[in-house]
């Protein structure tokens, strides 16, 4: 790779063993590092990588409810039971295709962040989400432009993630890593949001399903704008030998000239590197392990807590849950109201992460979702029958509230931190094919577990 010098670099500050620059990579030594507007607007505008995720989740499983797009792409289809909702192969093929391209995706992310810089993944990222709102709204009676513009969207989601958590991790000062770190995830949950509320004002809009698919290419141009304009992370200056850039960054990000202790940190980890074998080589050597099972391990059990089931295809749960209205427009009320505690819930995370830990959020969120999914599979067996399309009155508010709760546990829990400690634990040569594994793993879950939902 290219490098913008040979200069030789002398630390000015007291880092200078592996053990300092650990200890001031962990926030222990004060490095001075101011929160400033500046790095809070642009792990902001990182975090939207994180949107592009939640909104397709969330815009999918409404759009596919709405009558026209059914009538047009997906005809047929068992709709008569309350326990069978939209069992059709095609069907099931359009939600998993995005997971798989980008899974697939996030492992060319790694080499290219790695060697390209953090922005170049954001420019992709958000330039496919783009491509393929357009495919996907102009389509018409064929589901070819449908399948090609899911794949645009693999393409970004695949780049959008991976790059998002380590420009994020990278950008935010030590001490605030872990509550900045959590604004990806809470820009997922958002993203669903919104699009739960954008399928509520289109889906009494014939052409509403096009809108709704549409306007995916506003998070996507937001990302893309964050490429073209934010700077490339002092990381990534360094690691590719722009060191005068990069201490010129890092001193516009924290707001201050001194931070000298900070840059010697990031540069004597990437010079001790230098030499160092493939990260895929290293993530996989036995001082790696423990890393390299969290990253795998995280991901996974996030996404078989069975959050797909709930956050992306909550219109087809609600379908037969009445008690917020009949028809197509109840069931999108009643998952934004879910979906929305989600939300209240990561927020609440995001301050209290770093105060409270990883360890009592995960172990708690863990408690109350497995009880508040037990509780709502008890009220579906005893409350509808085989041959019922819905629900009785007090057992549907009973589902929602139950549902709620479950949401809640994974907005505290399983949501943010199953995104924050793997992206925290790996170490510069390693963080890239790391975070490509984390996004992998997730992203094959996810596919796996809708395939799950939509055959059941």
């Amino acid at each position: 790779m290219k490098r913008a010098s040979n200069e030789q670099y002398v630390p000015s500050s007291k880092i200078r063993s592996a053990a300092d620059i650990e200890r001031a990579a962990a926030g222990v030594i004060d490095v001075d590092a101011k929160t400033t507007t500046y790095v809070v607007l642009a792990c902001i505008i990182a975090a939207s990588g994180g949107v592009l995720f939640g909104y397709d989740g969330g815009v999918t499983g409404g759009v596919e409810s709405m009558t026209q797009f059914k009538q047009w792409f997906f005809p047929g289809g068992d709709n008569s039971s309350f326990y069978c909702k939209y069992n059709n192969k095609p069907l099931q093929a359009y939600s998993a295709i995005m997971h798989f391209t980008g899974s697939l995706a996030s492992i060319v992310a790694s080499y290219f962040t790695q060697h390209w810089g953090r922005k170049g993944s954001m420019i992709i990222a958000g330039t496919s989400f783009c491509i393929g709102a357009i495919f996907q709204a102009s389509a018409k009676n064929t589901v070819a432009l449908l399948f090609i513009g899911r794949v645009f969207w693999g393409i970004g989601i695949g780049f959008g993630d991976h790059c998002a958590f380590i420009y994020t991790a990278e950008m935010a000062p030590p001490r605030w890593r872990g509550r900045l770190n959590t604004l990806v995830q809470l820009g997922t949950i958002g993203g669903i949001v919104v699009a739960n509320a954008i399928n509520i004002g289109t889906n009494n809009l014939i052409w509403g399903w096009r809108l709704s698919l549409g306007l995916a290419a506003v998070p996507g141009l937001i990302l893309l704008m964050g490429g073209l304009f934010l700077p490339e992370t002092p990381n990534s200056l360094v690691e590719r030998g722009y060191l005068s850039e990069a201490k010129s960054v890092l001193q516009k990000v924290r707001g201050t000239k001194d931070v000298d202790v900070e840059f010697d940190t990031i540069v004597l980890a990437n010079e001790a590197l230098k030499g160092m074998e493939s990260p895929w080589k290293a993530i996989f050597r036995r001082r790696n392990r423990p890393q390299l099972i969290l990253a795998i391990a995280m991901p996974f059990f996030q996404q078989w807590s069975g959050v797909n089931g709930v956050s992306f295809f909550a219109p087809q749960i609600f379908a037969g849950i009445n008690a917020l209205g009949s028809g197509n427009k109840g069931s999108l009320i009643a998952a934004i109201i879910v979906n929305g505690v989600q939300l209240i819930a990561t927020i609440i995370t995001v301050f209290i992460v770093d105060k409270v830990g990883r360890r009592v959020l995960l172990v708690s969120g863990s408690a109350l979702g497995f009880a508040a999914e037990i509780a709502v599979a008890i009220v579906f067996a005893t409350s509808a029958s085989s041959n019922a399309i819905n629900l009785p009155y007090g057992a549907s508010i009973t589902s929602i509230v139950l549902i709620g709760l479950y949401s809640i546990s994974f907005g505290f829990s399983w949501g943010p931190v199953g995104w924050l400690i793997p992206s925290e634990i790996h170490d510069l040569n390693t963080r890239s094919a790391g975070q490509s594994i984390t996004v992998f793993t997730q992203l094959v879950s996810g596919a796996t577990v809708t395939q799950s939902k939509r055959m059941q």
